[in-house]
């Protein structure tokens, strides 16, 4: 365990066993807290890395979080593997965690190997679904979320929620697209996932379709079961698609729990 220092930014990660790299990355509002069981059985087979995105978990507390967050967390990304000395990794991002592997596979192609990009919104987050998203969290701080992000978090919980929240309502002000419409760019194997029951993300079928379809090597999975995070929700289906996917470049279909 550690912390990555870049500017005013401060990233918290761990590491997990031996062997070709995995670098996984939580949702938004979460922390690698979400992703200690996987860690721990996805280090059987890989090195893990998993982290605390700008502001979240352990890592250092801002102020604001940056506008341009997704590709930022990115950058962070990019030099933790350079101070490891990892020079090409898998990478598998959960929610706004996939928003930001894709980034990295955008931005820095000769340094990623395979990517999976699970449950995420896709593309775009308009500006009303970004207020949606605030007033939702909003219920959920006073309706049992709390102790969720406090778990995640610590006593400060509702900073970090409150910024991330901002910070969407701003990117969604600023930016018309989570990818600066560079998916085209990706080079890499990307495998694209999510629950057609999906209760946080409409229209996730049409969504995560039109990012494959923008993708050269990409393959997608959306199954009729599971929630949010699909790779959660279905563990075992997942982890067994997964290392499919990561060991073999390949995409085996397995029997539904």
């Amino acid at each position: 365990m550690g912390y990555y220092i870049k500017g005013a930014y401060q990233m918290y990660y761990e590491i997990y066993g031996k062997g070709e790299p995995l670098l996984m990355i939580h949702g938004s509002t979460a922390s690698s807290l979400m992703l200690k069981d996987e860690a721990n059985y996805y280090s059987n087979y890989f090195k893990v890395i998993v982290v605390d995105m700008i502001g979240h978990g352990k890592s250092e507390r801002v102020k604001e979080f940056p506008v341009d967050y997704w590709k930022e967390n990115a950058k962070m990304l990019r030099g933790l593997c350079k101070k490891e000395g990892i020079n090409r990794v898998n990478i598998l991002g959960t929610s706004g965690g996939a928003i930001v592997a894709l980034n990295f596979a955008i931005n820095y192609p000769e340094n990623t190997y395979r990517v999976i990009a699970d449950s995420f919104v896709g593309e775009k987050l308009s500006l009303q679904e970004a207020n949606t998203i605030k007033k939702e969290r909003e219920k959920a701080k006073n309706n049992g979320g709390s102790g969720f992000w406090s778990y995640m978090h610590g006593e400060d919980w509702e900073k970090v929620i409150d910024a991330d929240t901002n910070m969407l309502i701003n990117y969604a002000k600023t930016y018309r697209n989570n990818f600066h419409s560079d998916l085209d760019k990706i080079g890499c194997p990307v495998l694209i996932t999510g629950s057609l029951k999906d209760e946080f993300i409409d229209n996730i079928e049409k969504r995560l379709c039109n990012v494959a379809k923008k993708i050269k090597h990409s393959i997608i999975l959306l199954s009729p079961d599971g929630v949010h995070p699909l790779m959660l929700s279905k563990k075992n289906f997942f982890r067994k698609v997964a290392l499919n996917f990561l060991k073999e470049n390949t995409l085996i279909p397995e029997e539904r729990e």
